[in-house]
């Protein structure tokens, strides 16, 4: 395994395919001539002569890198791509997870991929590049979910998931982790069906919901009840939402979004979705 940072790689190779010996100070030739001795700081430069130059090869082939690797080669690659350069996977700018979603079912229904009928355990999923899998799905509908806890127990939400369908394709809306919210978006506009959301009951829930493709619905408790549970929500969460999320939702042209809004606002608090967790 390579005690080498990727940066210090690239920046080496740099150094070693180049005529000139005097380099501008950076932190990682800094901490190279202090780490290991080679080469010296001068005013505000470092300098690397012919000797430590070959020093610097030796360095580099004993960590299994060829000194006459184009240092670009560095950038924006996948783990495997990287051990074909350097024997550490972790010298990639690309990480192995890219492009992913977390889909499932509801409990007890089929997750229809690829011609097969999967049965999905509670509280499991299938992490997939939805690029690839997205012409391999056979579902009628979406059911997004904003959060992570009602998505891997969805199975225990106290609410009627009926109106997204017989058999919706569940997919987390992801966080900033490789999960992302604009990988399960791709999926969604792939998939070209109707999508209903699962979101917290807010300004940012709804603006999620309005912003989705196809949005056929919003799953919520019948008014009356979402009206009693929004009186013990969040007020500081509602005001803080609300500069960022009022104007758009005042004109949103989507009725199931305005009609919550127009609840919501009366109300004047926010409800996270994991209210409705049993």
């Amino acid at each position: 395994m390579s005690d080498l940072p990727k940066t210090a790689v690239r920046a080496l190779l740099r150094l070693v395919q180049s005529d000139a010996e005097r380099f501008a100070s950076s932190q990682v030739l800094a901490s190279f001539i202090d780490d290991y001795g080679i080469g010296r700081r001068k005013g505000a430069g470092c300098l690397f002569d012919a000797e430590d130059k070959a020093c610097i090869r030796e360095l580099l082939r004993a960590e299994g890198i060829d000194p006459l690797t184009d240092p670009a080669a560095w950038d924006q690659i996948t783990r495997a791509e990287a051990l074909r350069l350097g024997p550490d996977e972790k010298f990639a700018a690309t990480p192995v997870k890219r492009q992913r979603v977390a889909i499932k079912t509801l409990p007890g229904r089929s997750l229809n991929l690829d011609g097969r009928a999967l049965i999905l355990p509670p509280a499991c999923h299938l992490d997939v590049d939805g690029g690839i899998v997205a012409g391999r799905l056979a579902h009628e509908t979406v059911l997004l979910v904003e959060n992570w806890e009602p998505f891997n127990r969805i199975h225990a939400i106290d609410l009627d998931l009926s109106p997204a369908g017989t058999n919706p394709l569940v997919v987390w809306r992801g966080d900033c982790s490789e999960t992302s919210p604009e990988h399960a978006l791709a999926l969604l506009r792939a998939l070209d069906v109707r999508v209903w959301a699962f979101v917290d009951y807010d300004p940012a829930g709804l603006l999620i919901a309005a912003g989705l493709p196809r949005l056929a619905g919003i799953i919520a408790p019948e008014p009356a009840r979402l009206e009693r549970d929004l009186a013990q929500g969040l007020t500081g969460r509602y005001q803080d939402q609300l500069p960022m999320s009022m104007a758009a939702l005042d004109t949103s042209g989507n009725q199931h979004v305005r009609a919550l809004w127009t609840l919501i606002r009366r109300q004047g608090r926010a409800l996270p979705q994991e209210f409705y967790l049993s």
